[in-house]
C-alpha cells in the first residue's frame, strides 16, 4: 500500500439550508474547528496522502482566515477548494438537476482523482487510533469502502424519500459519513441517476438523510452488478455515545462520529482529543482525562459519557450522585 495513492477529502460550508456565513461567529468557529480536528486526525495516519477541503459557502477568504488560524495546527498543509467559484464556471460544471445545497454538495464533484483510492469523510468524524480496518480497505481489492449505520433496519430515519425504495427493502442500511472508492474506479454516472429521483424541496431533500438514502441505493444498485465493497466495523467505527463504553470494554475503536449535538461533546473535549490525537494518549488515561473534563459539562452532555461507565466508575470519578445527574 502506497499512502501516495490515497485522497482524503472533506465538505463544510451549508449545513441543511443554511450557509457557515450565516452563522454567528461562535458557531461558525466550532464548525471550523470540528472540520479541522477531522483532518488532523488523519495527517498522523495518512501522511503522504493528499488532503483536499471542499468549502461551498459564502465568504471563502473568512473562511480561509478562520482555518489557519483557529487550533489546533494541522500537521501539514492541505489543499482548498472554492466549489460555489467551480460550479459557477463556463460552461457550469453542476451535475444535478438541482442546485445543491446542504449535504449534497459533498459530491461536487464526485471524484476529484481516478487515479487515487478516493475516500470522503464527513467533517463530524474523527481518528483517534490507528485506522487498519481502512488499510486492509486499500490492500485489498474491493472497489467501495463504506461506514456502517447504528440503525438495523433502512427507515425514514435513515434513508430519508428513499426508505420505500425496492433495492432497500429488508436491507441494512449504510451511513454515508465514510465513502471511497478504489482507483481506476468512478461510479458517479450512477450516483447522479439515482438522485434524479429526488424532488428537490418536497419533503426530506435538502436533508443528510435522503441524500444517504442516495448513496445506499447507489452501492445496492452497484452490487447486483457485481460491484464489491467494505462496509466498516460498528465497533471499531463508533458513535460518540458508544465509543467510550467500547474502550472500556477492550475493543479497538478507529474513529468516532459525532451526529447531531452530540458535536457540542466533541467540543468540550477539544483539549483531550487533540492530545489523544498528535500524542497518541494511552487508553486509561485517555479515558480518565474524559471524565475529569466532563466534570464541567452540561446535562445531557455528562448524562452520554455517564451511561458509558460503570457504577462504581460514576461514584468515584464523577464525585457526583444519581440525583445531580
Amino acid at each position: 500500500m502506497s499512502m501516495q495513492d490515497v485522497l482524503l477529502r472533506w465538505s463544510l460550508g451549508s449545513q441543511d439550508t443554511t450557509s457557515l456565513s450565516d452563522l454567528k461567529d461562535d458557531k461558525f468557529e466550532d464548525m471550523v474547528w470540528l472540520c479541522k480536528l477531522s483532518i488532523l486526525s488523519f495527517q498522523r495516519w495518512f501522511p503522504l496522502a493528499r488532503f483536499v477541503l471542499l468549502y461551498n459557502g459564502r465568504g471563502y477568504t473568512k473562511f480561509l482566515n478562520t482555518f489557519h488560524t483557529i487550533e489546533p495546527q494541522l500537521l501539514f498543509p492541505i489543499e482548498t477548494v472554492d466549489q460555489l467559484d467551480k460550479l459557477k464556471s463556463n460552461p457550469p460544471s453542476n451535475p444535478y438537476h438541482f442546485w445543491p445545497k446542504g449535504v449534497w454538495w459533498k459530491w461536487v464533484p464526485f471524484r476529484l482523482d481516478i487515479s487515487k483510492h478516493e475516500i470522503a469523510i464527513d467533517t463530524d468524524i474523527i481518528c483517534i487510533d490507528e485506522p487498519k480496518t481502512w488499510y486492509d480497505w486499500l490492500e485489498s481489492d474491493e472497489e467501495i469502502i463504506v461506514a456502517p449505520e447504528r440503525y438495523k433496519e433502512v427507515s425514514v430515519n435513515t434513508t430519508g424519500d428513499f426508505s420505500t425504495h425496492p433495492l432497500l427493502k429488508g436491507k441494512k442500511p449504510f451511513n454515508c459519513g465514510i465513502v471511497g472508492q478504489r482507483k481506476g474506479y468512478d461510479f458517479a454516472d450512477r450516483f447522479f441517476d439515482v438522485t434524479k429521483a429526488v424532488d428537490f424541496g418536497s419533503t426530506h431533500n435538502s436533508l443528510f438523510i435522503t441524500e444517504q438514502g442516495a448513496i445506499n441505493v447507489w452501492l445496492r444498485s452497484l452490487e447486483l452488478e457485481g460491484v464489491r465493497y467494505l462496509c466498516l466495523d460498528p465497533l471499531s467505527n463508533a458513535w460518540v455515545r458508544d465509543f467510550l463504553f467500547f474502550l472500556e470494554n477492550k475493543i479497538r475503536v478507529e474513529t468516532i462520529h459525532a451526529i447531531a449535538w452530540h458535536k457540542e461533546i466533541m467540543r468540550s473535549l477539544s483539549d483531550v482529543l487533540t492530545e489523544r490525537i498528535k500524542h497518541g494518549t494511552p487508553n486509561d488515561e485517555f479515558r480518565h482525562s474524559i471524565i475529569v473534563a466532563m466534570k464541567e459539562a452540561g446535562f445531557y452532555h455528562k448524562y452520554v459519557i455517564m451511561k458509558q461507565l460503570g457504577e462504581a466508575d460514576l461514584g468515584s470519578e464523577f464525585l457526583i450522585s444519581k440525583k445531580t445527574i
